[in-house]
């Protein structure tokens, strides 16, 4: 029975410890913004519901905090969304983005509209209402203490492949898989290419990056882009792709191109120069590496070894005897022209003796 009170404390512990390590997330105050206490005058909004929507879910959304924030009458609501990553939060980030919103002062990653301000700060993405309320220094200050918590790390390079010339701002989508693509082409009218979401290869490591793009004329061009992991998958996806656009009369003058790992389509464009001056202005660059053959050594067979040393040491053997023939000729050479002088010197040695018999020896005896 102990050990079964024990264990229930323990749980009972860590459910109330969780929830409060988890709202520290959003400060309690920062700057001379604070939470609403028992005795404030301030009245906190009414408490929200935030369910996981099919986006929010494939993106790897954790957990939902809102905070209430007060500055005497003022109030702001703050809700932040945690993801597990940056490219879960920047899927949803941009998923929330419309034409209405315009780029904020405090920098990249913002967007605010009259009422509310948008903000994507690393795996967190950051929604506060009624912002007219509060100070762009305080909304700062609040960014930079939810930026040294949040995740460092890079968000998808894709965000940069989309050129800027004509892109109606607001109109960006990213998504590593299909309730983010669907939701995509939905919001940029053209629901007909939902159904191209089975063939994109999202299952295969794909990546989508959508934008409409604007000229002054006409409703706009949306450009869709796929990066895959290798060039072999996107050549691959490629041959899927163009049977069902070529199957579906919706579908007519949209066409398939491969760069390297990236497939790109300009969906039901308004012209093929037009599709074609958008996929010029893609922002993207292949690097070919080549790698040199090489070759792998290994020792030869035994028997080739034997060989090779029998063979160099005849060869040894050969040149050793030729050397002391042509060596004696040439001795025997020079002492019958030139006697005494250049082998057989008697007048050039000299000889140490021990003196252990009676006999000297002379130098002529070696002779």
């Amino acid at each position: 029975m102990r050990k079964l009170a024990f264990s229930l404390f323990l749980l009972f512990a860590l459910g109330t410890a969780l929830p409060a390590r988890a709202e520290r997330v959003l400060p309690e105050r920062f700057g001379e913004w604070q939470s609403p206490t028992a005795d404030s005058t301030c009245v906190p909004h009414q408490k929200l519901v935030f369910p996981q929507t099919p986006v929010a879910k494939e993106a790897g959304e954790k957990m939902v905090y809102d905070q209430d924030y007060c500055l005497g009458q003022k109030k702001i609501l703050v809700v932040l969304r945690e993801f597990g990553d940056p490219s879960g939060a920047y899927e949803f980030y941009t998923s929330g983005l419309n034409t209405g919103m315009n780029g904020s002062t405090l920098g990249p990653g913002t967007a605010v509209t009259k009422d509310e301000f948008f903000a994507l700060v690393g795996n967190y993405v950051v929604h506060v209402a009624d912002h007219q309320n509060i100070s762009e220094q305080d909304l700062a200050l609040l960014l930079k203490m939810l930026r040294a918590k949040a995740s460092s790390a890079p968000l998808p390079p894709m965000r940069t492949f989309l050129s800027s010339d004509g892109l109606a701002q607001g109109t960006q989508r990213y998504s590593f898989g299909p309730a983010g693509y669907e939701a995509a082409v939905k919001s940029l009218d053209r629901t007909a290419y939902v159904d191209l979401k089975s063939e994109l290869g999202f299952s295969s490591g794909a990546e989508v990056m959508l934008g409409r793009y604007w000229f002054g004329r006409g409703p706009g061009d949306v450009l869709l882009l796929v990066e895959f992991p290798t060039p072999q998958l996107a050549e691959q996806q490629l041959h899927h792709i163009q049977p069902v656009l070529a199957s579906k009369p919706e579908f007519a003058g949209t066409t398939v191109e491969r760069d390297a790992s990236m497939l790109s389509l300009v969906l039901s464009p308004s012209s093929p120069e037009m599709a074609a001056r958008l996929r010029k202005s893609i922002n993207y660059e292949t690097a070919i590496t080549w790698n040199e053959p090489s070759q792998t050594l290994t020792d030869p067979p035994w028997l080739l070894v034997l060989k090779t040393i029998f063979y160099a040491a005849g060869i040894f053997c050969v040149v050793a005897a030729v050397a002391g023939v042509l060596f004696g000729i040439f001795r025997l050479l020079m002492k019958r022209l030139f006697p005494g002088k250049v082998f057989d010197r008697s007048n050039s040695v000299e000889l140490l003796q021990l003196g252990l018999n009676s006999k000297e020896i002379k130098s002529d005896d070696f002779y």
